[in-house]
């Protein structure tokens, strides 16, 4: 099997033990060596060590069983049957550009504003007429209350005025939305302003900003059209206009990254006041590849090895294992500093504020309700089935004029997938699991029966996890929260 490595030979390698443990064996000797370095080179963590190596990520944990449209949305219908909250998203795939990492299925406007237009309005129709197909399907959607309400892209706030209201207005009128949360995305370039005070007059209240860096030669780099500055200034215009949380992504091992500059980003975030400071490594390997949220057909700038290269060849070399292991270690000592919580996984909230109530309506044990993602190469959820819808335009786009919801791949879960999902979703957390609220969900079963108490007890000899049978709790250590997308996906569940 060939993995994607994005060390100092910038190519496409079969995983080999010794480049691993010499990517993460080199590292910036101002800082002291990670310590999951030292963890990822034990013999015991090997499977570990091939997972971050192969630049693997997922948020996803799929079922075994191939599923039919009407096998997941008749299981999705009677979940909501008592269903106290569900989680509602929708994907406008429209950029004014694309970055170079971006893996998400975009379409870049034309510089033509008649074009322009004209797309904005053909992807506003197409979202809703998926919509009232899932409202025909599921009849319990119409009435189950929506927590939170998100408008993701691509970049949402591209949209004119008139189709954000036009959108808005009508998830507004056909979803149950009286107690929802409204929240959308941008960046720093299109949530001006004017912008900000359109989404607050229809109800939007809570911002994620994709600032990635603010460093301005990296921003460069990576194909941004913004400043540090504009990020600055767009939290700060939010803040003014009167919005309750305004949450930032930075991402860490960008090519020419070093600890230095990764560290100065996290500390230019804290000094903003950002709710949610996001930190996530830079991952390369195709999201086609692996188990995503939302996947794509074009591969980006910097999968191709030869675009790597090149952008070392100009003095812009990728950060080692090690040297990304630092800036994250680093930054996390950084963030707790500042009474910061990592919770879930690369999420570092401001506990005044929480979580992110989307990711805790997603992951956390207590929770985990149900998903409905509505757009292009969006991704759907019960508990039992899954369901992605086709990333590909043009037969999304068939698929909807044949009156269908544009479904693409589907499964079902077993019971022991079930229950082995909840427990990785909610590891994922980075909070103690409860062995009570695990019980309460799978009819009396405990975390500390076989055969996942086995598994718990290898990490625990490993030092990546601590359990306590009497009060019934498991909860990641230090290492094994830094690790825990790798855990969760290699381990035995």
């Amino acid at each position: 099997m060939l993995y994607l490595q994005i060390g100092m030979e910038g190519q496409n390698l079969e995983y080999s033990r010794t480049a691993a443990l010499a990517s993460l064996a080199r590292i910036d000797p101002g800082y002291p060596p990670s310590n999951v370095a030292e963890v990822l080179g034990r013999s015991e963590n090997e499977r570990l060590l091939e997972y971050v190596h192969a630049e693997s990520f997922t948020h996803l944990f799929p079922g075994q069983m191939p599923a039919t449209p009407v096998q997941f949305l008749t299981d999705l219908n009677e979940e909501l049957r008592g269903s106290s909250a569900i989680h509602l998203w929708t994907m406008i795939p429209l950029c004014k550009y694309r970055c170079h990492f971006c893996q998400f299925p975009i379409m870049v406007l034309s510089h033509d504003a008649g074009a322009a237009g004209a797309a904005t309005r053909r992807w506003v129709d197409a979202n809703m007429a998926e919509a009232l197909l899932w409202l025909r399907a599921v009849p319990r959607l119409r009435e189950a209350p929506v927590a939170e309400f998100c408008l993701y892209g691509g970049t949402p706030s591209v949209l004119p005025p008139e189709e954000l209201e036009r959108l808005t207005g009508f998830y507004l009128e056909n979803f149950n939305m009286a107690g929802a949360v409204l929240r959308t995305e941008g960046t720093p370039d299109s949530l001006d302003s004017g912008t900000l005070r359109v989404l607050y007059e229809l109800g939007y209240r809570a911002l994620t900003y994709g600032c990635q860096t603010f460093d301005d030669e990296l921003l460069r780099l990576a194909g941004r059209r913004h400043t540090g500055a504009q990020s600055g200034d767009a939290i700060r215009k939010a803040r003014e206009i009167g919005f309750s949380r305004v949450d930032g992504d930075l991402i860490y091992g960008l090519p020419g990254h070093s600890v230095d500059r990764f560290l100065d980003d996290v500390a230019t975030m804290l000094r903003l006041g950002f709710d949610t400071i996001v930190a996530i490594k830079l991952h390369l390997q195709s999201f086609n590849e692996v188990d995503y949220a939302v996947d794509n057909i074009a591969p980006t700038a910097w999968e191709s090895p030869a675009v790597r290269a090149r952008v070392e060849e100009r003095g812009h070399r990728w950060p080692s294992l090690g040297e990304q292991y630092q800036m994250r270690e680093l930054a996390v000592r950084m963030l707790a500093d500042n009474d910061r919580v990592e919770h879930p996984t690369t999420y570092f909230q401001d506990p005044r504020t929480g979580p992110e109530l989307w990711r805790a309506l997603n992951l956390d044990q207590s929770l985990q309700v149900p998903e409905i993602g509505i757009g292009l190469g969006c991704y759907a959820w019960s508990k039992r089935s899954e369901a992605h819808t086709l990333s590909d335009p043009r037969a999304y786009l068939a698929k909807l004029s044949a009156g269908e919801i544009p479904f693409g791949d589907i499964s079902r879960m077993s019971d022991h997938d079930r229950e082995a999902r909840a427990i990785r979703m909610a590891l994922s957390t980075c909070q103690p699991l409860s062995d009570s609220v695990h019980r309460s969900r799978f009819d009396g079963r405990s975390l500390f029966d076989p055969p996942r108490v086995h598994t718990f007890e290898s990490l625990e000899a490993r030092q990546l996890l601590t359990s306590d049978s009497s009060d019934g709790t498991i909860q990641l250590t230090r290492n094994g929260a830094t690790l825990v997308e790798a855990i969760m996906n290699v381990e035995a569940w």
